[in-house]
């Protein structure tokens, strides 16, 4: 959920006392911890999202800037990046998970494990000179033929200018 583009700024993270960590292998307080590194280097972008298409490799990269990056094969369209994967359920129990019951827009999450992107999560952040620098670490364990252009990276590093609110500047480099 919060790798879709929100359309404002994060303000608040509700009922995280009944949803998993939001980092893998750390519990809530360490994932909380970990995510306000990020917003305490740069307030502004956390969680903003950044598609870019790679030509060379044929893959489409979702960067949400202080948590995660997904790797996509081929040439995925906006309008699905930016819609939630529905890795959700509904609050009441027995309810069906479909599109029709959120008023957000989602996507389908693929069962199949290579239909699904490659994912990265935050691993560290720094800030110098009016940049910032954040590193992802890969996440995603299984092997599948379909990613083979990405198969062997085990993390990957974004650089930005530092997001000033009154500029609103947005630049990311991928």
């Amino acid at each position: 959920m919060l790798t879709s583009h929100p359309l404002s700024p994060l303000l608040s993270l509700h009922h995280l006392e009944i949803v998993e960590p939001i980092f893998p292998k750390m519990d809530r307080i360490e994932a909380l911890q970990h995510l306000f590194k990020a917003v305490n280097v740069d307030p502004g972008r956390i969680l903003q999202q950044t598609v870019c298409y790679d030509q060379t490799s044929n893959v489409t990269i979702s960067v949400v800037w202080g948590y995660g990056i997904q790797i996509f094969q081929g040439n995925q369209l906006l309008p699905d990046i930016l819609a939630s994967q529905r890795t959700f359920k509904p609050w009441r129990r027995g309810g069906v998970s479909d599109s029709s019951q959120f008023l957000i827009d989602t996507r389908d999450y693929p069962r199949d494990r290579c239909k699904r992107p490659v994912i990265f999560f935050l691993e560290d952040v720094a800030f110098g000179t009016g940049r910032v620098w954040s590193k992802y670490r890969r996440y995603t364990t299984h092997r599948c033929l379909n990613t083979s252009a990405v198969e062997d990276t085990k993390s990957i590093s974004v650089y930005a200018k530092k997001l000033h609110q009154d500029i609103g500047q947005v630049l990311l480099i991928c």
